[in-house]
């Protein structure tokens, strides 16, 4: 016999009589349905926990892929600013987001590279490059839930390319090593670029350098690493980490090398009749030297002026250059009060170079001191060795660039680059780039 009870709220619940002989049997079928419900509880509670240890996964993954993209976007406009082909850039791409932990066609990852973008506030610009990862992603825990599917997830990075538009360049540090301080102003130095820019190629943090308590004034400062220290003044802007800045002499190649002449010991007037002449091993400067109009090549040696000497061309280069460079040979060194009065020519091989060190030659260092620079017209170019540079604050010179490996500057000079019709040339302006979403 079965008895309702009634409990508040209206629910009714049945209660076996102690006379009814089925009551065991009933008792054990309710405790199987419990035990059944309470499985399947379980399983659904598992699958939920499950799901959220997935979505935790998956969430992360979508923040790994989207460093990948930034990643990505970075070395894509590094690619493209400095001119690299659609093949180069996508292979930027891909080795970018591999190395951030998403290689193309592994476990399903698509990277695509599209410039202009296919959409965002840059779809349709010309400068801007888009990069979007795709990353199929896997069930855990969550596969005891039915109709649960893994996600993709996608990461998306814009890159905007900035062609800078800047002055030429009175001082240039070449060394591309990420040790280096290309540029270097100490003590009370103060180096003033009238209308042009200082520029570095080091990835350096610290590639152009006013730590010693130098100052320079420029139009711009460029450089592929960083600045440190202060008392830098630009009428313009300081870009770093830009691309490289090219040697704008790069493609210069040198004049033959002559049968040798002597005296190497320069006094008077230097008679040039067949516009190059070479020197083999160290020549000195003494007294007031004249050099008539052309090339002058040093072979295996250095050119020295102490004291009050002078030297003076105009339509001249002078080339420190050697067949078997060794550690010992080839520097320029000017010291005392001695007066460099040098003009570059302005057309041929030479042209807008008024001192020139091939940069086949061994790292060392060349000295300008005592003023002796003030009347160069061209270029200082010395694409591997490193330079000392006192100057002179009183230049006459209406055009003038220094371009080494590595610059030191110790007193106080001035730069002017009013060089039309001189001859030089200057490096294009670098592109700098930004992620911009």
């Amino acid at each position: 016999m079965i008895k309702l009870i009634q409990l508040a709220g209206g629910m009714l619940l049945t209660r076996p009589s102690r006379l009814c002989g089925v009551c065991g049997s009933w008792a054990r079928d309710q405790r199987g349905s419990i035990s059944v419900l309470t499985a399947l509880s379980l399983t659904i509670l598992v699958g939920f926990a499950g799901l959220a240890v997935d979505v935790s996964l998956w969430l992360r993954a979508k923040n790994d892929v989207q460093s990948a993209a930034d990643a990505a976007a970075n070395s894509v406009a590094a690619a493209a600013a400095i001119g690299n082909p659609s093949g180069r850039i996508a292979a930027e791409a891909n080795a970018a987001a591999a190395a951030n932990g998403f290689q193309s066609g592994i476990n399903g990852v698509t990277i695509s590279v599209n410039n202009p973008p296919g959409s965002g506030s840059y779809a349709g610009n010309a400068n801007a490059y888009e990069v979007i990862i795709s990353a199929p992603q896997k069930l855990y825990l969550a596969s005891a839930l039915p109709g649960v599917t893994a996600p993709t997830v996608q990461g998306r990075a814009v890159a905007l390319l900035n062609k800078s538009s800047i002055g030429p360049t009175c001082i240039l540090g070449l060394s591309p090593l990420p040790s280096n301080v290309d540029v270097t102003f100490n003590g009370t130095t103060s180096v003033v670029a009238n209308g042009c820019d200082v520029d570095a190629d080091s990835p350096s943090s610290n590639s152009i350098n006013t730590n010693g308590g130098g100052t320079v004034h420029a139009a711009n400062v460029r450089t592929v690493g960083g600045v440190s220290g202060g008392n830098i003044n630009v009428t313009g802007q300081i870009y770093t980490h830009t691309s490289s800045i090219a040697d704008p002499y790069a493609g210069r190649t040198l004049p033959s090398t002559p049968a040798f002449s002597s005296p190497n010991n320069w006094s008077g007037t230097i008679h040039n009749p067949n516009g190059v002449m070479a020197f083999n091993g160290d020549v000195s400067v003494s007294g007031n030297t004249t050099l008539d109009p052309g090339i002058y090549i040093i072979s295996n040696g250095s050119l020295s002026m102490q004291a009050q000497n002078s030297l003076s061309g105009t339509g001249v280069t002078i080339i420190l250059t050697s067949p078997s460079p060794s550690s010992d040979n080839g520097t320029f060194s000017f010291t005392g009060q001695g007066a460099l009065n040098i003009t570059a020519p302005t057309t041929g091989p030479t042209a807008g170079i008024a001192l020139w060190a091939d940069g086949q030659l061994p790292n060392n260092q060349d000295k300008f001191a005592g003023g002796s620079t003030g009347n160069i017209v061209g270029a200082i170019y010395l694409p591997s060795h490193d330079v000392k540079y006192a100057g002179n604050s009183n230049t006459t010179s209406k055009c003038m660039q220094l371009i080494a490996f590595n610059i030191v500057f110790t007193g106080t000079s001035s730069f002017n680059h009013n060089c039309s019709g001189v001859g030089t040339a200057d490096p294009p302006a670098p592109t700098t780039w930004s992620l911009v979403e």
